[in-house]
Formats: C-alpha cells, sequence, structure tokens
C-alpha cells in the first residue's frame, strides 16, 4: 500500500507546485522535529518535517541547504527517532527542501515503515 504510483505529485509545503515531481513513492502528510547535517561542514539545521515516504521527505525550512548538498537526517517524534543520509533534490529559498533518502540501515527502515502504517491507518477513513 505505501507503494505509490507513477502520478505526478506535488512537492511538500508552499513550493510544491513549482517543485511538482514524478515520484515512485508516495508521501504522507507527517510533522515532526527534523535535525538535517551537511555532511562535510557539519552545518546542523534545525526544522520540521511536512510530508514523509520510503524515498525521501520534505523539510520546511527558512534557509534550506542548497539542492545536490548530500546531508545526515534525523527525524525525532515520540515514537522514536529515524536516522538517514539523504541528499537534497530540490531546494526553494525561505520555504524549504526535498531530500531523497539515500542510506539507512535495516532497523531505520522498519522505524520509517512503522510510522507510514501508523499514518496510512490514521488517514484511512471510518467504514459506517
Amino acid at each position: 500500500m505505501l507503494n505509490g504510483s507513477n502520478k505526478k505529485t506535488t512537492g511538500g509545503g508552499r513550493a510544491g507546485r513549482k517543485w511538482a515531481k514524478q515520484r515512485a513513492v508516495r508521501r504522507c502528510p507527517f510533522v515532526a522535529s527534523v535535525e538535517v547535517t551537511e555532511s562535510r561542514s557539519r552545518t546542523r539545521l534545525s526544522a520540521r518535517t511536512s510530508e514523509v515516504g520510503l524515498g525521501g521527505c520534505y523539510v520546511d525550512a527558512l534557509n534550506p541547504f542548497a539542492t545536490g548538498t548530500q546531508v545526515n537526517l534525523r527525524i525525532v517524534r515520540d515514537q522514536g527517532i529515524f536516522e538517514a543520509k539523504a541528499k537534497v533534490v530540490y531546494s526553494d529559498p525561505s520555504f524549504g527542501m526535498g531530500l531523497s533518502f539515500t542510506e539507512m540501515a535495516p532497523e531505520q527502515r522498519l522505524i520509517l515503515e512503522n510510522w507510514l502504517e501508523e499514518i496510512v491507518l490514521q488517514l484511512r477513513p471510518v467504514a459506517q
């Protein structure tokens, strides 16, 4: 169910339509604290996510990193912490950036899958 269709979808945040791209995996609404650290300089950015999927996420940030930047990502939520390496695939100054996960440990993928399962169950309409 988490594998999305090949339809064009919009990116996260306010800049979504401008950065519309075709995604292999669906993203779900997801607000959580995130720490994004640039891999080379170790520059750290604290922000929040607005969407997440198995392939990446959108980070709302006033000063996002540039497209192509390699980063370490740490999403913190009541139900745990998710960590992965990612790449900035698009960046919109004053709004945020879209990240594509490039590497994650199997236990980190399991955390992400559990979060997504929880979100999908919450979004599912209740049968009457």
